[in-house]
């Protein structure tokens, strides 16, 4: 995204992602949607990372998934830093990286959900330590993806002539994607580590260009070019054939939690919503900016009609897809 001289379009390619909130749906739907979506060309698809709840575990059905897959891309969105000391993680990523040929997006953050760490008895500190603690999980992670053997003392981990063999598909690592737009500490880590930057949900253009501002600036501070990180958009999906389908969809919708058709579209208003002309109208100022990995969130999570209609409509507006 162009900003005061900066290009943060690492990758020039338009590429889509569907982000499934797995909550209450069994392994087979999440795999047919999994399957489609890889069919159709989608670049990544994502679970979430939350242990409380009839949710199964991300981690697990990654691995799973990445068995009944071929091409698309497997990112955790993202994983809580705080459940999984890193050279756990870095075994476990590193694992997942060959068993999937080379396909895992690592997106992980500083674990930002207080009522699912205290149910599950996890420590919940301050956001500062909880970022230190991602800094020093990445400086693990790589150290162990990168060498033979590998020391590291720090003030939350510990390592003493650790290995990590095999070493990842991916070199030197699989990206990262960190998740998060806290400016103090979030972004600095970011700067600092992250391949993929993910700030926040259905965000304007100006919002992501205040953020990048400082994004930008703590990239000078700690002497990163900020060309080298890409920025993906979050936005909810609602698509549909016409106008008229799509009048109806937002009716049900509308009606399933208790609002207004009018109250409901002001409700979505940051999606990206309407026809398959109408989305491309709204993504292209984004693609236009420079913006170029879309994450969306579709109304139906396990249904592959919408996934299909948008793959057919869509994406080749943008050169993407299969």
């Amino acid at each position: 995204m162009r900003r005061d001289g900066a290009d943060y379009t690492m990758n020039p390619k338009v590429k889509f992602s569907v982000r499934i909130h797995q909550r209450g749906y069994s392994f087979e739907a999440l795999k047919r949607v999994w399957q489609e979506a890889d069919r159709l060309g989608y670049h990544s698809a994502t679970l979430f990372d939350l242990l409380n709840g009839d949710l199964l575990e991300c981690w697990t059905t990654l691995s799973a998934l990445a068995a009944v897959t071929d091409r698309i891309r497997l990112t955790p969105m993202v994983l809580a830093n705080t459940y999984r000391p890193p050279a756990l993680l870095a075994k476990m990523a590193s694992t997942l990286d060959v068993i999937s040929g080379g396909r895992l997006e690592l997106g992980i953050g500083a674990g930002g959900g207080r009522g699912d760490h205290q149910a599950s008895g996890y420590p919940f500190p301050s956001t500062r330590v909880r970022v230190e603690m991602l800094e020093e999980a990445m400086e693990v992670m790589k150290r162990l993806w990168t060498h033979p053997k590998a020391d590291f003392q720090g003030t939350y981990y510990t390592l003493d002539q650790a290995s990590n063999e095999p070493k990842p598909v991916q070199k030197p690592h699989p990206p990262i994607l960190i998740g998060g737009h806290g400016e103090r500490y979030l972004l600095r880590a970011v700067a600092k580590h992250a391949d993929i930057c993910n700030i926040g949900s259905e965000m304007s253009l100006e919002e992501h260009r205040d953020k990048l501002d400082v994004l930008e600036r703590h990239c000078r501070e700690v002497g990163r070019d900020p060309a080298e990180i890409e920025v993906t958009h979050n936005a909810r999906l609602i698509i549909a054939e016409n106008q008229r389908e799509f009048d109806s969809k937002a009716a049900h919708a509308a009606s399933q939690v208790n609002m207004s058709v009018s109250d409901y579209k002001r409700s979505i208003s940051g999606a990206i919503a309407g026809t398959p002309e109408q989305c491309i109208q709204q993504i292209e100022p984004y693609v236009e900016a420079g913006i170029r990995y879309f994450m969306l969130i579709f109304q139906d999570p396990v249904s592959v009609e919408d996934l299909q209609l948008f793959a057919r409509d869509v994406m080749p507006h943008f050169d993407a897809g299969v």
